[in-house]
């Protein structure tokens, strides 16, 4: 990313959060469809169709109201963005109105189009919670893991994409956090840790202790002052071990759209809306940022610490201590069986 739009973007996200509060984040879910099967998150089990999703010209609406108002930031997820086939379309649009682009992805195909799909990105959150076979039967399909690596290897091939490992922690991938680490390291990218969220009865099997999560995030927290490419701040590690409460901003700096275009202010783990504002077609972001009631929506958003996914966290508290850094990058690539460096 070029200094100019680091500065601009800098400026924006300042705006944003500090000066004139409002939503910089903008996530967009261009579609509900998945194609895993996993037993940390029921989604996959929602209907969802293609005949439902927001068009491209929609989706082109949606960006142009959404970047007037403010946002600096999109971020795609779902379902899985890259069943999307005009996916490709979607982001050079968002790079062509100046946002700044980042997409959540299973990598179960990503690395078929990455080719298409990657120069449009400044961020790839990749997920990898578990080593092999154990994030093939976390995930429900055979392979995974495989496809994983092939779409990390991808993404490599574009320097200006900061590719990073979301690995959940779960009571099945417990033994393998100094490996995923280590994985990070020889992949050449950098890693975030976070513990599952429970949703209902469907995943409470897999929720590790709370005396397991202390010592995870713990150990987490040596590996990264060993160099390894961790990118959790400090007092995430702190708050994601201790399981205590946290102040949430995403209420007040983010806004989310579903693949249908309604607007919401966050959601459950389930992925049920917490506060939603009704379609984008009749929402005015101005109007509603400025007003009370979405003012009395955020503040008590504060409050909800349904999951400790690492946006939320690391944009806990005061904003003040929260630094958002539009420039860092990922460690470079080392040869696999190299010695532990810094990120």
């Amino acid at each position: 990313m070029a200094v100019s739009d680091i500065v601009r973007l800098t400026r924006e996200v300042a705006i944003g959060a500090w000066m004139k509060p409002r939503p910089f984040l903008l996530y967009l879910k261009p579609t509900a469809r998945c194609d895993l099967r996993c037993e940390i998150c029921s989604r996959w089990k929602l209907p969802s169709s293609s005949a439902t999703e927001l068009s491209l010209a929609e989706i082109e609406q949606i960006l142009v109201k959404f970047r007037r108002a403010g946002s600096v930031v999109l971020t795609l997820w779902g379902g899985e963005p890259t069943l999307r086939r005009d996916l490709p379309d979607i982001l050079a649009m968002a790079k062509g109105m100046g946002l700044r682009t980042s997409m959540c992805s299973n990598c179960n195909s990503l690395y078929r189009k990455a080719d298409r799909i990657v120069p449009h990105l400044d961020v790839l959150l990749c997920s990898l919670d578990g080593l092999g076979d154990v994030h093939d039967e976390m995930r429900g399909v055979r392979g995974l893991f495989d496809r994983v690596v092939r779409s990390i290897e991808a993404a490599h091939r574009f320097d200006r994409c900061d590719v990073k490992i979301w690995a959940t922690v779960h009571s099945r991938n417990l033994h393998q956090i100094d490996d995923l680490a280590a994985f990070a390291r020889d992949m050449g990218v950098s890693i975030e840790y976070f513990p599952v969220s429970l949703i209902g009865t469907y995943n409470d099997g897999t929720l590790p202790s709370r005396e397991a999560l202390r010592d995870v995030f713990d150990r987490v927290a040596e590996l990264k002052s060993r160099g390894y490419p961790i990118r959790n701040p400090d007092r995430v590690l702190d708050i994601m071990g201790g399981s205590r409460p946290f102040s949430c901003n995403f209420g007040r700096i983010a806004i989310h759209l579903d693949h249908e275009g309604n607007v919401y202010s966050c959601e459950d783990p389930e992925g049920n809306p917490l506060f939603s504002w009704g379609h984008h077609s009749q929402f005015d972001p101005v109007e509603v940022y400025d007003s009370d009631l979405f003012e009395k929506v955020s503040s008590g958003l504060r409050r909800c610490n349904r999951c400790r996914l690492p946006c939320s966290v690391e944009l806990a508290g005061s904003l003040g201590r929260s630094r958002t850094s539009f420039s860092s990058r990922s460690p470079r690539r080392r040869r696999r069986g190299a010695g532990p460096g810094c990120g």
